[in-house]
């Protein structure tokens, strides 16, 4: 009787310590969940940091509502920079342009006008040179234009050392955003001659050549 009595007990003793590590265990894997939780959380916000997007910055011109230099994601494409330009214009000839295009840092966008456009400008002119008033018009148009080739008397030079990007609007064929990048190249080095206009993204040697007798470097 003492033996089984024993054996009885010990059986209880084993069923009681199993019921304690299976209790033991599984609040072991309740406190375990909020740390595996927190390191989760924490790998993924480690990529949402590295996925910050870098900005490039690129020229909208041509028929777009407000041409300009724009900062974009790197990752945008040539149809979300011009939207960044407030889109195209009427006139614009979306066909010839590659919307979907990757953008590049220093890109320039370029929306051409539709030939359509074009062809009737070049017909009101051609209706203008056969009539007389046409004709009478195209004389003052030379005339004006002889004058003001130069305007020698009229205009002064602007110095691109000092002026203003909207003094530098004055120039030919300087508009808003060509004075600005006027303005950010001196900045990063003063112009020492009219050929250091060379340095600014948009001046060729053409537009030099158109330039030259206007500029003064102080």
């Amino acid at each position: 009787m003492q033996a089984k009595a024993k054996k009885f007990i010990f059986i209880a003793i084993l069923i009681i310590g199993c019921i304690i590590t299976s209790f033991i265990s599984t609040d072991n894997k309740e406190k375990s969940l909020p740390m595996g939780s927190m390191l989760q959380s924490a790998q993924t916000a480690v990529p949402s940091k590295s996925a910050q997007q870098k900005t490039v910055r690129v020229q909208v011109s041509g028929a777009v509502l407000e041409p300009g230099i724009y900062d974009v994601p790197a990752s945008c494409r040539v149809e979300e920079a011009i939207a960044a330009a407030g889109g195209m214009t009427g006139n614009a000839d979306s066909e010839r342009v590659n919307l979907v295009r990757k953008v590049r840092d220093g890109m320039q966008i370029r929306v051409p006008v539709k030939k359509a456009a074009r062809t009737s400008r070049t017909q009101r002119k051609s209706a203008q040179a056969k009539s007389g008033l046409g004709e009478s018009a195209s004389k003052k148009y030379g005339s004006a234009k002889a004058g003001s080739g130069r305007n020698n008397s009229m205009m002064q030079n602007v110095r691109i050392n000092s002026a203003s990007a909207r003094e530098l609007q004055q120039l030919p064929g300087i508009g808003p955003a060509l004075a600005q990048r006027i303005v950010e190249t001196r900045n990063s080095g003063r112009f020492t001659s009219a050929e250091d206009l060379l340095r600014v993204p948009g001046i060729g040697k053409a537009k030099l050549a158109k330039l030259r007798n206007y500029v003064e470097v102080d």
